[in-house]
């Protein structure tokens, strides 16, 4: 299933303070689609190590963390693609089928446990999970203003779109809704909004990387002196 998922006790003993909304304003910092899936599948994500470090970074500078139920619905579709796309099927065989049909379940149930978790000790709050009606015009006028462009695709000849989606413009929206100052991502392309939009380039995004990198390797050792003949 997955390696190393996440309970939220590795963002644990950051310094938190009371959950958002207890009186005491803070800053709010979003977390978009991408940290949510690399919290939940742990190790086995690339992003996992570096959304960890963004979390504590965020909560030790008092922020509080929020999310909305479009990440939360989109997290449950990426994990659910991603541990089944981890099996394989061989055609007829039922039993592989099963099996990535109930690893994919227990990956949903254990990502929805990390969220309620982090609900319940106060580290995580979700903006308009009593009802949230998106501004589909403002969508639809962004997606048209910024269309994106072509680019190479990675492994192969053919052609590919690099840009922002609908979603990505929601998440924008509802951290804005939530008055969020920050956006933590995955998603490169949302860095080109950064301080760029008329409507959401005051909300900073910061992108969050993999894990980090490996230290240089030791230097040979020197080289036995010569010895007098």
């Amino acid at each position: 299933m997955t390696d190393g998922g996440g309970d939220g006790s590795d963002l644990a003993g950051s310094g938190r303070q009371a959950p958002w909304g207890s009186g005491n304003a803070k800053p709010i910092a979003y977390l978009d689609t991408g940290v949510l899936v690399a919290l939940a599948l742990g190790t086995a994500d690339m992003h996992h190590d570096g959304a960890v470090r963004a979390c504590r970074e965020a909560v030790r500078g008092g922020y509080q963390l929020a999310t909305s139920p479009l990440a939360v619905m989109e997290m449950i579709g990426v994990v659910r693609r991603r541990i089944t796309a981890s099996h394989k099927c061989r055609p007829g065989n039922s039993g592989d089928y099963q099996a990535a049909d109930a690893d994919a379940r227990r990956a949903v149930a254990h990502a929805l446990a990390l969220i309620n978790n982090m609900k319940t000790e106060g580290l995580l709050t979700i903006v308009g999970e009593n009802g949230w009606s998106p501004n589909t015009v403002l969508v639809q006028r962004k997606m048209l203003e910024y269309p994106g462009r072509t680019v190479s695709g990675k492994h192969s000849r053919t052609c590919r779109h690099r840009g922002i989606g609908a979603y990505d413009w929601f998440h924008f929206e509802l951290a804005e809704d939530a008055g969020a100052s920050v956006i933590y991502t995955t998603d490169a392309a949302l860095a080109d909004i950064a301080g760029n939009d008329s409507e959401f380039g005051h909300i900073q995004v910061r992108l969050v990387g993999g894990p980090p990198p490996d230290p240089p390797p030791d230097p040979p050792p020197d080289p036995p002196p010569d010895r007098a003949e």
